[in-house]
């Protein structure tokens, strides 16, 4: 799931931009932005570009390359200048603005994640670019081992994985391992053992 931090001060366009389909947080200070930057990475920034500005200014100085847009009731040649020094792109409030903002998403998730970066499994999504998990829109927190053990799978799906090529792939325990699959079916994933072929992650319909 594409994580947005969306920062702007009016009720109005909050509202508008908490329906896009996407994992939306939203901040409604200067303070609140660089609490939420520092503890978590997000996919896009949608500032404000009179609140905003001076914001990103501070989170690109100390190396923040988040792709930003910024939103603005400005429409003057000089404003759009100014946001593009450390902006990817400019908006202007409008009517239409909601449908705008989604069509310029997409085109970044299209250009920036690539089809093959996102799995998904029934109500999960997995990111092996960004190497986050997604369950209901809320985030799972998995260890890199975990993670590394879910994509093998996926890579391999359909099919039977020997136990010892699995402890030996991933320099885990047979007791580890045993662990770990049986946290991921509580999950959802629907992994079925064989006791001479070993483990497969089976489709989903």
């Amino acid at each position: 799931m594409i994580k947005i931090l969306i920062f702007d001060k009016e009720e109005y366009w909050n509202n508008y931009l908490k329906t896009l389909p996407y994992d939306i947080t939203l901040a409604f200070s200067e303070k609140e932005v660089f609490e939420y930057t520092f503890k978590q990475k997000f996919d896009f920034y949608i500032f404000d570009f009179e609140d905003g500005y001076n914001v990103l200014k501070q989170l690109r100085q100390s190396g923040d390359k988040t792709i930003a847009i910024f939103l603005s009731h400005l429409e003057t040649f000089n404003a759009q200048k100014k946001a593009y020094e450390v902006g990817d792109d400019f908006f202007k409030k409008s009517v239409t603005y909601l449908e705008e903002i989604k069509i310029k998403l997409d085109y970044y998730i299209k250009k920036h994640f690539q089809i093959k970066d996102i799995i998904k499994y029934g109500d999960i999504y997995l990111n092996t670019k960004l190497k986050t998990i997604y369950k209901n829109s809320k985030k799972i927190e998995l260890t890199p081992l975990e993670f590394e053990l879910l994509v093998l799978f996926f890579k391999n799906k359909n099919r039977y994985l020997p136990t010892n090529y699995i402890i030996d792939t991933l320099d885990i325990t047979n007791g580890s391992l045993k662990v770990k699959l049986s946290y991921f079916r509580k999950l959802g994933f629907e992994i079925i053992n064989k006791r001479e072929l070993g483990y497969k992650l089976k489709e989903t319909k």
